[in-house]
């Protein structure tokens, strides 16, 4: 199996991140997805791990299904692998966002934020995390706090994703 580097990788995770938007409706008696406001930011998710990566896609490819649980599962074990990779946190809030678990959502995008560094668009995407999952909790003021931090982190957004 050849393993990709550099802008290839990039290219991989770009399409794969794209795909991502592509929601399918949830099974009956789960909570739908709320909308997205933003897709995660094309940085190294996953550090060039090759298991890293393939849990990853498995993820990605899981939550596509609607699996949510298999996909959280797939990122908990990417995290076991890279417990200080903000990237896989983030997307394990977003799995947590489209279950209804906001609490959880909330957690893992500040942890994703506690480890992403100088990684604004990532950060930018963790506060709409937070804000999404404040609002669906009906704290309408924490959701308003959240939306103002993404123009602070200098992250860039629009149409709906994070530049």
């Amino acid at each position: 199996m050849r393993v990709l580097t550099g802008w290839r990788l990039g290219i991989v995770m770009a399409l794969g991140l794209g795909l991502i938007a592509c929601s399918v409706a949830p099974p009956v008696g789960e909570v739908a997805p709320p909308p997205q406001e933003a897709t995660p930011p094309l940085v190294s998710a996953a550090q060039g791990n090759p298991a890293v990566l393939a849990l990853l896609d498995s993820a990605q490819n899981q939550q596509q299904a609607g699996n949510y649980e298999q996909a959280a599962a797939a990122l908990e074990r990417a995290l076991r692998l890279e417990p200080r990779n903000a990237m896989l946190w983030h997307r394990l809030a977003q799995v947590r966002l489209s279950q209804g678990q906001w609490r959880n959502a909330i957690d893992f995008a500040a942890k994703s934020n506690s480890l992403a560094g100088g990684e604004r668009n990532l950060q930018a995407s963790n506060w709409l995390v937070i804000a999404q999952a404040k609002e669906r909790q009906g704290d309408r003021e924490g959701a308003q706090a959240a939306r103002a931090r993404v123009e602070a982190t200098g992250g860039t957004l629009s149409d709906g994703g994070v530049e």
